[in-house]
């Protein structure tokens, strides 16, 4: 079994500190790097590197990371929002707001149900202290059942049938497809419209016959999605709402 460990560092990005984890991997074969709003900066680098090595690589890519850190807002570290009642969460582009109450006696398992303007979250005892794993359960719930879904309705407009698909977590990545033709899709997809979801699904159907990013690819995307440049602006535009 592989094993990973994590450090916390402070270094100069941008001329200001800026907090990172280096993450130490028996799986990673070179240093590599990135930054999100779950994780911050992250670098991660085979056991056998040093400190130096993470240094090096920060001050190759120094601009472009303080670029990063500013947009996700994580010079300090991963901030992450409080799931009490009263948030707003996006759910398939709607703003809906939390409302958290506990189970009946004798109830242990969440229900969670959405109307309107309102996400109603029933949770025992455990949960109302940290609500997050069942937002998050329910969440990847709801995306399996609309992404395959989406998938299902949208492979014939292709004409290439995907072998699976998976829902993840993926934290670079919206969605990709394998050589084999697997499709995987992050889960807090399920939370941007209906047509940004389509696109991203077409995008990931349309690399089945295409397995690249040539004009044959893009033909094929642009004639079944012409808007999906628009909808990826959505999701960079967005990025930060669609987490918990």
């Amino acid at each position: 079994m592989s094993r990973i460990d994590e450090m916390t560092h402070v270094a100069l990005i941008g001329g200001r500190p800026a907090r990172y984890r280096i993450r130490r991997s028996d799986r990673a074969r070179r240093v590599s790097m990135r930054v999100t709003s779950d994780d911050g900066l992250v670098v991660v680098m085979p056991r056998r590197c040093g400190l130096s090595d993470a240094g090096r690589i920060l001050a190759e890519f120094d601009k472009w990371i303080a670029r990063q850190l500013e947009r996700y807002g994580v010079r300090e570290g991963p901030v992450r929002r409080a799931v009490a009642t009263g948030r707003e969460l996006l759910v398939l582009g709607e703003p809906r707001r939390l409302e958290l109450a506990p189970l009946p006696d004798g109830r242990r398992r969440a229900r969670i149900d959405m109307q309107d303007g309102t996400l109603s979250a029933l949770l025992a005892g455990p949960d109302l202290l940290d609500p997050r794993p069942a937002i998050e359960r329910w969440l990847r719930a709801l995306a399996r059942e609309v992404i395959v879904g989406r998938v299902l309705d949208l492979w014939p407009q292709v004409g290439r049938t995907p072998r699976k698909v998976i829902i993840g977590d993926r934290s670079t990545r919206w969605g990709s497809c394998s050589p084999s033709g697997v499709l995987s899709f992050c889960y807090r997809l399920v939370m941007a419209p209906l047509p940004v979801i389509d696109s991203i699904v077409l995008h990931e159907l349309c690399h089945l016959p295409h397995h690249d990013h040539g004009p044959r690819f893009q033909a094929l995307l642009t004639r079944l999605c012409p808007e999906h440049r628009r909808h990826r602006a959505w999701l960079r535009a967005h990025e930060g709402e669609l987490r918990l």
